[in-house]
């Protein structure tokens, strides 16, 4: 296993390309023997192998496929000074930003002037980048994760107190947002991944998204100290939740008559509101012109989190608004703090949120 040993070797120096030599006889074993080597380097380490030609990395998609298929989820992490990129306990890398003593290595398929390099850790999972040009370079590096793991990952983010960088193919965001955080920064996000399947907005806008906002067309859309009166008139997605609102009676009653005459949010499967005031059940159904189930009749529905949580909320109501240009029931339940509207019409009888 001396090939193995010169490999580890490479992966200590702090030049990629001149190793012709080593690649020449890896290339030229036999694959049983290729598959042999490979299998002891982790994760991390094949894909910093693979910068050394387009030549190894395919050999390497093509001898360790099957690892690469396990990673079924990679999550790209945003902080202060550092992007990670992660997929549980199988893969994990991590970037720090920094502006000066960083010597470009063409790594990421990137060009020899791109100011990214691995920072000679003893692991192959820490590199250093310009600060200065974060977006371009992490849209570099995802540009060749998607590569090297293939099309059928599922990309998601992760943002604390830092805005992300907009990137292509991302299926699920959870932004918590930095203050003062500006409509058009946030927009700016989602410029390559205008609709997602779950966003989760977090912390205080500076202002309001534009009527048009691709925010609002997220499949599952969830909100946390925003201000969401724009959201009950403009969402249209399936499922929305906002967190610690001020909504109060008033209010939940303009949009419950609102969704009646089918002027917002047409496509809503499911809605919870949770308030910070305390609402009056009594006081809202009576100005919306529910109706209600036969005594002995009821309905229930589950509504389970779509972030990867196993919490299940069960709630049951015999109240129900029917939309007007099409007959459909919304059931609704209101407690004093939380309100619940299931549109049953459309979606049977167990909903997923």
């Amino acid at each position: 296993m001396d090939l193995i040993l010169l490999l580890n070797n490479v992966m200590k120096s702090q030049l990629i390309k001149p190793i012709s030599e080593t690649e020449m006889r890896i290339l030229s074993l036999p694959t049983v023997v290729q598959r042999e080597i490979f299998g002891h380097f982790k994760l991390e380490e094949l894909l910093f192998l693979s910068f050394c030609s387009k030549r190894f990395k395919y050999l390497i998609q093509s001898i360790q496929g099957h690892r690469l298929k396990q990673i079924e989820t990679i999550t790209y992490t945003f902080s202060r000074g550092k992007f990670s990129i992660g997929a549980g306990t199988l893969f994990h890398l991590t970037l720090y930003e920094g502006y000066s003593c960083i010597t470009p290595m063409e790594l990421f398929g990137m060009s020899r002037e791109t100011p990214c390099c691995w920072n000679r850790s003893p692991s192959c999972s820490l590199y250093n980048y310009d600060g200065k040009r974060r977006d371009s370079i992490i849209q570099g590096v995802h540009s060749y994760i998607q590569q090297f793991f293939g099309p059928s990952t599922y990309y998601e983010i992760e943002s604390f107190n830092e805005l992300p960088t907009s990137l292509e193919n991302i299926r699920r965001s959870y932004i918590f947002l930095p203050d003062n955080s500006k409509p058009k920064e946030l927009e700016a996000c989602f410029k390559k991944s205008p609709i997602q399947q779950y966003v989760w907005l977090e912390g205080r806008l500076n202002g309001n998204l534009s009527s048009n906002s691709v925010i609002y067309k997220t499949e599952y859309l969830e909100v946390d100290h925003f201000r969401i009166g724009d959201f009950l008139i403009h969402f249209k997605g399936d499922y929305l939740r906002c967190n610690h609102t001020s909504l109060d009676n008033t209010e939940i009653v303009e949009f419950l008559n609102a969704w009646k005459s089918n002027e917002r949010c047409k496509n809503l499967k499911v809605l919870t509101i949770y308030s910070m005031f305390d609402l009056d059940k009594n006081e809202i159904l009576g100005k919306v012109g529910h109706k209600s189930l036969n005594p002995w009749e009821f309905v229930e529905w589950d509504i389970r989190d779509d972030n990867g949580g196993d919490n299940i909320t069960t709630t049951t109501t015999r109240d129900y608004l029917i939309r007007e240009s099409d007959g459909k029931r919304a059931y609704v339940n209101i407690t004093p703090k939380v309100v619940y509207l299931a549109v049953f019409g459309s979606t049977g009888n167990y909903i997923k949120f």
